[in-house]
């Protein structure tokens, strides 16, 4: 899922089940552009490019906090979400 636009930021949120707890989120750069994307809250600078094939993971701990939010920081912060797992 390509997230952002050069103008607008791309985001999500979504909720998880009792059992949850914790979800991996596989994100890169579009392309080679610099993105700066915030999940929970949390600031995190991407490295891996989607071009290359390569994907940051991201973990986020749901034992307590069931709704994961993500988003990008910024208009023309554009990022790559190749998946999302669920682990309990």
């Amino acid at each position: 899922i390509k997230l952002g636009t050069s103008s607008v930021v791309g985001k999500f949120s979504f909720t998880v089940a009792d059992d949850v707890t914790s979800v991996v989120i596989k994100v890169a750069k579009y392309k080679a552009n610099t993105t700066k994307i915030k999940v929970n809250g949390t600031d995190y600078t991407l490295t891996k490019n989607s071009n290359d094939g390569a994907y940051d993971e991201i973990v986020v701990d749901t034992t307590t906090t069931k709704t994961v939010s993500f988003a990008t920081v910024s208009g023309g912060a554009r990022c790559m979400v190749n998946s999302i797992t669920f682990i309990g």
